[in-house]
């Protein structure tokens, strides 16, 4: 929550880290959801831009972000944000917020349909393409 962010010399501290959980944990996606959605909502009070709850969560789990291309991402993330781009409707949102997100290919129970969602151009509805680490058109590893 945002009881557990500091920030100190221009940089965040996260603390009382006690409470996380392992990667693996059956409920951490879960989990990290609900903290991607008190944090977004926690600073939109306040009037700050954030990014969409789903584009943070994203954040968060993208493999194919590293300390190479952290900094391109964030400053494309603070223009999305600052200009208002990344408006989420409110059914969208909650919809991210309930549908089930997978941590293995093993837990995707059809597979091919999404295949196939991407291939029609709806891939912004198969939400577990960056936590396994696919590549945008889901046929290979994300090579980002």
């Amino acid at each position: 929550s945002e009881f557990n962010i500091l920030f100190t010399d221009g940089e965040l501290k996260i603390i009382d880290v006690s409470q996380a959980v392992e990667h693996d944990h059956p409920s951490a996606l879960e989990f990290l959801r609900k903290d991607c959605s008190n944090i977004t909502d926690f600073f939109k009070k306040f009037g700050v831009p954030v990014m969409s709850v789903k584009a943070l969560f994203n954040f968060v789990t993208d493999k194919s972000i590293t300390e190479d291309n952290i900094e391109e991402y964030l400053t494309a993330a603070k223009r999305i944000a600052t200009q208002g781009g990344e408006e989420e409707s409110s059914v969208d949102a909650e919809v991210f917020k309930k549908t089930f997100i997978p941590s293995t290919l093993d837990e995707v129970p059809h597979f091919e349909r999404d295949l196939n969602k991407v291939d029609e151009g709806r891939g912004g509805e198969v939400f577990y393409r960056e936590v396994i680490g696919l590549s945008s058109d889901m046929r290979s590893a994300s090579s980002k």
